[in-house]
């Protein structure tokens, strides 16, 4: 595990960032966008786009403008049916008053499935379930349901040993405490193998059986069959101390969407 050996810091990253942000004006641009499709100044990320419109099964990040399509379909993971987005969220970080934009994340869901183990807060106010703490705790901890997390990276020069770094801040002593330390290095192992670049997709899918399976370009780097992890993940992202409020905000309340009558998958 060569990645390994090498100390990766996001604060270090973030701070390489800012000076060439500091010493050139381009980078500014360069930084918004880099020339990747996904991350165009277009659209919303609330609206989807007139059906004549050619991202018209997307949605868009409204800082990052990174898009989400609509159905997602992940044939690397054997047993994923095709999923429906929910929501997605930003994950930065702020270094000497600059927002640097991280990643974002999409979550996909069945929604049946979800509207069989979360139905009971259909009646909730709009806009608030990310402040339910009992809607938290049950989207948490609900087993039997399939969710895959796609990241969207939109940092340039994000190394993947960087984002496990962050990963072993909030994850790892979770999974000490409850003696999954093993799995949890596995999954974290092979994702430090990935390869980033600005725009670079990579999923979580965590299995109604509890397998967490990481998917990055196209390929599986690693799979492991561990419910603690799967709640976990789903914690660090919606629990009481989220790594992003954003994440949390835009996602808990895209799930209370999906559990209405009207939603359209």
């Amino acid at each position: 595990m060569s990645f390994l050996k090498k100390k990766y810091s996001l604060t270090t990253a973030l701070a390489e960032k800012f000076s060439k942000l500091s010493s050139r004006s381009s980078y500014a641009e360069e930084y918004v966008s880099e020339g990747e499709e996904d991350l165009t100044p277009e659209g919303s990320s609330l609206e989807l786009s007139g059906s004549s419109a050619p991202d018209a099964t997307y949605r868009r990040e409204l800082k990052t403008k990174a898009r989400s399509p609509v159905p997602l379909a992940l044939p690397q993971v054997d047993g994923i049916p095709p999923l429906t987005f929910v929501g997605t969220g930003l994950r930065s970080e702020t270094f000497m008053t600059v927002e640097f934009w991280i990643y974002t994340i999409g979550m996909y869901v069945e929604p049946s499935e979800v509207r069989g183990k979360l139905g009971s807060f259909k009646s909730c106010e709009p806009g608030t379930l990310h402040e339910n703490e009992d809607f938290c705790r049950s989207l948490i901890s609900m087993k039997g349901v399939t969710r895959v997390l796609r990241f969207v990276i939109t940092l340039p020069g994000l190394k993947a040993g960087i984002v496990v770094s962050q990963f072993d801040k909030v994850l790892l002593p979770k999974m000490q405490k409850k003696g999954k330390e093993k799995e949890y290095r596995y999954i974290m192992e092979n994702m430090g193998k990935a390869k980033f670049r600005k725009g670079t997709k990579m999923f979580l899918a965590l299995s109604g059986e509890g397998e967490v399976t990481c998917v990055c370009n196209g390929e599986i780097l690693g799979a492991v069959k561990c419910d603690e992890l799967c709640e976990s993940i789903m914690e660090i992202y919606f629990g009481d101390v989220p790594v992003s409020e954003d994440v949390k905000e835009k996602i808990c309340n895209g799930v209370h969407a999906a559990l209405q009558d009207d939603f359209e998958e």
